[in-house]
């Protein structure tokens, strides 16, 4: 299969990258900032996969991501919004700066995803593209259950992206053959997630949970491995919940 995975460099990102590039997938490996992690795997398994740098905040980088996937691809069979930033923003900051704080983690959490897939769409549309085109968004539990009074902005955002999944089943499965599902994670032992840690306690990140420890990367890898394969096509629309028994909807 052809991928685009946003936000491969490190974290679930990277270990998704990783085991995707090993079960023989062509990956267009969306980073940031560093991608030398991402050049070691692709040399160490001697991949056709290759890296692509876009800034998800400004709307123009996110067109050439998209270009630039298409050009080396020919058209993806799948998409993973794994891409996201989970900043605290205290309520005390003034208006103007917990407002760009806000809007930040909207662009890149949710604004992102949108535009990557109007894009890809409409591309589909013009060029008549039959094939069927995978979406996985990976979301949150704080969509259903909200997050830390710091975190408004990431929980708003992952909620949106759990809305974003179902209008792409239910609005563009049948004239468009698109099929969308999220994953949301609860805590998963990350960088990203490491700074929530370091603020408030593992005591406090494990509350809930049932099993004996926090949830990683490889956890969440293999259910992204199987929705690319095709095999969860008829479960489009679904939320897969991954938070070891800490939240139960």
């Amino acid at each position: 299969m052809k991928v685009l995975l946003t936000g491969s460099s490190k974290g679930i990102g990277y270990k998704i990258a990783k085991d995707l590039i090993k079960e023989g997938h062509q990956l267009a490996l969306h980073y940031n900032s560093n991608k030398s992690f991402l050049e070691a795997l692709v040399n160490e398994y001697s991949s056709n996969s290759f890296t692509v740098k876009a800034d998800l905040s400004v709307e123009n980088e996110i067109k050439n991501l998209v270009d630039s996937t298409i050009e080396n691809l020919s058209f993806p069979d799948c998409i993973i919004n794994n891409a996201g930033i989970a900043e605290s923003a205290d309520i005390a900051l003034d208006l103007n700066n917990w407002s760009k704080m806000f809007d930040k983690t909207i662009d890149v959490n949710l604004k992102a995803p949108s535009l990557i897939f109007k894009e890809f769409l409409k591309y589909k549309r013009e060029k008549k593209i039959k094939s069927r085109l995978r979406f996985i968004n990976i979301a949150s539990r704080a969509a259903f259950r909200g997050e830390q009074q710091d975190y408004i902005s990431y929980a708003c955002s992952k909620g949106g992206v759990i809305s974003l999944t179902k209008t792409m089943s239910r609005s563009f499965g049948e004239t468009d053959n698109i099929v969308a599902f999220s994953i949301a994670p609860g805590f998963v032992r990350t960088e990203m997630a490491q700074s929530f840690i370091d603020k408030h306690g593992e005591d406090v990140v494990k509350q809930g949970i049932t099993l004996d420890r926090l949830t990683e990367p490889k956890d969440i890898s293999p259910i992204v491995s199987l929705i690319v394969s095709g095999k969860m096509d008829h479960s489009t629309g679904s939320t897969i919940d991954v938070n070891g028994g800490s939240f139960l909807r």
